[in-house]
């Protein structure tokens, strides 16, 4: 079974933690890193879901050889806390790892990967501006094309509510939460900190740029979005403190 998961966040480094963990000989990396199980709307429509879990695992892990972890890195997991309690539901036994970059920063990477797949046509400060005006729309609609996939810049990084979910539905021994700035300053300490807590011996991974080619056009519109997305995340509180704080909140209860 599938037994490691990288659930969050969407552009907060998974898809390089999940190449520095592959390189570990006791882990194993599924086709194509995001199998996107339990937010596959044909998922959310099965009679049978775990047996459909367990079938398309199967057809992305043909090359498993016996490692002791078995990683699927599905950053939206954590977005939905449906997708969240049947990922546990799944395996009650896995563990989980969530990385949290800096919402502003988060939801500008977002935008930009939207704007250039052509899934976003206005410009940052107005899609930033009709965010909540275009989900509302399409509040249970998470087909893969989704304005809840594709345009959820803000939303995505309210991070406290996606906490205080991830630590009622799963022990909070089983989870990691990191920081990607740790991942990309301190790559060495991080990735130990990551092995121990896998139970996993120590294993040298070199450090590699984590986003590329991300660098936002100094125009007025866009210095106006990140204003905004800044004063937005202060206004909901969303800083690393909040966090710190849910966190070890749930860890103090886990040893209670």
């Amino acid at each position: 079974m599938v037994n490691l998961h990288i659930i969050g966040v969407q552009k907060g480094g998974t898809t390089a933690l999940s190449s520095f963990l592959d390189e570990h000989p006791d882990i194993f990396l599924l086709k194509n890193k995001e199998a996107h199980v339990f937010d596959d709307p044909a998922f959310l429509r099965a009679t049978h879901k775990m047996q459909f879990a367990k079938n398309k695992y199967k057809t992305l892990s043909t090359d498993y050889q016996g490692q002791k972890y078995t990683l699927d890195a599905t950053p939206i997991t954590l977005f939905n806390p449906v997708f969240l309690a049947h990922c546990y539901r799944y395996n009650p036994n896995a563990k989980f790892i969530v990385v949290l970059r800096d919402p502003v920063e988060r939801a500008i990477s977002h935008y930009q990967m939207s704007f250039v797949r052509k899934q976003e046509a206005k410009n940052m400060l107005l899609s930033f501006l009709f965010e909540q005006l275009r989900l509302q729309k399409h509040t249970s609609d998470w087909r893969f094309t989704s304005p809840l996939r594709t345009q959820s810049y803000l939303s995505r990084g309210l991070y406290s509510t996606q906490l205080n979910s991830l630590f009622q539905t799963i022990p909070a021994n089983q989870v990691l939460v990191l920081y990607n700035q740790d991942l990309r300053e301190r790559h060495e300490e991080t990735m130990k900190k990551i092995f121990s807590f896998l139970e996993l011996t120590k294993h040298k991974t070199k450090a590699r740029e984590i986003f590329k080619g991300e660098s936002l056009p100094n125009t007025f519109i866009n210095r106006l979005a990140k204003q905004y997305a800044k004063a937005y995340f202060k206004i909901k509180k969303e800083n690393r403190r909040s966090w710190d704080t849910i966190i070890q909140n749930a860890q103090t209860l886990g040893d209670a």
